[in-house]
């Protein structure tokens, strides 16, 4: 609609301009000695119109002549870009599917005449790793350190992953600790760093490691918790083998308060006090620790605490029976602390209750050696057979555990 209209306006304005020039066409006269040109000024409108679009066109064909070889340039920048760009999308989408020697072809094909270097250096030592080979995928990292320095953190990072799964974890852990030092409270380098620490079994470096990965939220509290205890854990155990008392009191109050109170590092401790046969110190711990809380490792770590008063050890754990009459672990317990305060019998019933609430097989063993010393051998023959066949279900459920340990246990007892 609207061109019509502009044609319309267009042949009404020329027609008007027609009736004008018919009526007066004017004169021009062009004089220059000894020539002159006459003509009306009608027709030389049309021609100074035409020999100036004349004039343009020619000047434009000089000006786009002149312009080839940049246009050329032009041109061959874009189409080169264009590949390039085309070839990193196929380089990652390579490097998404797995197939790293495509990967790296196209990766490398971009480089030339791309701008995004970075990326391709980064995809090209990732489809080297996959590929196993680590000395290019360090060489790949080098240059992307060199084209891009001021992307050092990004690539640190990339080199420390891949470092992690090539099971380089000495020089992850160098990466690491250099990325730390310039960004401290960056998270993914302190999760990055604590999974590298916790597979090193670097158990003091991880709990070094605690306040920053709280205070920068690079995990969940859960998480940062059970990491905490873990390391507690095996740090603690660390001191079993140097059989000195004062190594183990030192690596306990080196433990903090609140996780001194877990019953899984109270059995840890007890367990050390035991095997350096402090059982007074155990005793004492191990009791605390259950009237504090009700826990059946705990429970059953308190009948092999050899304390100085059997008896009142095998008092005070009938104590708890009002409220954990059916618990197995008690059960045992109050028989082995019956069985050293020479109350025979009362070990015997003991034992016999465990086994009907579904006993450990250390309760058939420990009943066998029992019926035997008693001079009722029928029954403690029985009672190691059925420890025998309790052991060997286990054993099926959990075949990793295997049978071995089980049977040795039984002839020791025998």
């Amino acid at each position: 609609m609207k061109t019509l209209i502009f044609i319309i306006v267009l042949l009404f304005t020329a027609a008007l301009i027609t009736f004008y020039a018919i009526d007066n066409p004017g004169y021009v006269l062009i004089s220059r000695p000894p020539w002159s040109v006459e003509m009306t000024l009608t027709v030389f409108i049309p021609l100074m119109v035409a020999g100036f679009f004349l004039f343009y066109l020619l000047l434009f064909m000089i000006v786009r002549l002149w312009r080839i070889p940049r246009d050329v340039g032009r041109w061959r920048g874009k189409r080169q870009a264009r590949t390039a760009h085309a070839a990193l999308i196929q380089g990652l989408t390579n490097l998404a599917e797995g197939n790293w020697v495509e990967a790296e072809t196209q990766l490398l094909a971009g480089m030339r005449h791309g701008d995004t270097p970075l990326l391709n250096y980064l995809g090209a030592a990732m489809a080297c790793e996959g590929q196993g080979n680590s000395e290019k995928r360090d060489e790949y990292l080098a240059l992307a350190h060199k084209n891009a320095p001021q992307y050092d953190l990004a690539i640190g990072m990339t080199q420390a992953w891949l470092q992690h799964r090539a099971h380089q974890l000495e020089r992850s852990l160098a990466t690491l600790n250099e990325l730390r030092a310039e960004a401290p409270k960056h998270r993914q380098v302190l999760k990055l760093l604590a999974q590298v620490h916790l597979e090193l079994r670097d158990w003091t470096g991880l709990i070094n490691l605690m306040p920053d990965l709280r205070q920068s939220y690079a995990m969940t509290t859960r998480e940062i918790d059970e990491l905490e205890l873990q390391a507690h854990r095996e740090l603690l155990r660390l001191s079993i083998p140097s059989g000195r008392p004062g190594v183990l009191d030192k690596a306990w109050n080196a433990v903090p308060k609140t996780l001194r109170r877990h019953p899984s590092m109270i059995a840890i401790y007890a367990r050390q006090l035991i095997q350096q046969n402090e059982m007074a110190q155990a005793e004492s711990a191990l009791r605390a620790a259950v009237e504090n809380g009700w826990d059946p490792e705990l429970v059953e770590l308190y009948g092999q605490a050899q304390g100085p008063n059997p008896a009142e050890q095998l008092e005070t754990a009938e104590g708890w029976l009002a409220s954990h009459r059916d618990d197995p672990k008690l059960l045992l317990t109050l028989a082995r602390l019956a069985l050293r305060s020479k109350e025979e019998n009362k070990a015997r019933g003991y034992y016999e209750t465990c086994l009907t609430q579904h006993g450990p097989v250390d309760a058939y063993r420990e009943l066998g050696s029992l019926l035997e010393k008693l001079g009722e051998k029928d029954k403690a023959l029985n009672a190691y057979r059925h420890g025998l066949e309790l052991a060997a279900s286990e054993s099926r459920a959990t075949p990793a555990r295997g049978l071995g340990s089980t049977i040795s246990r039984f002839r020791a007892a025998r």
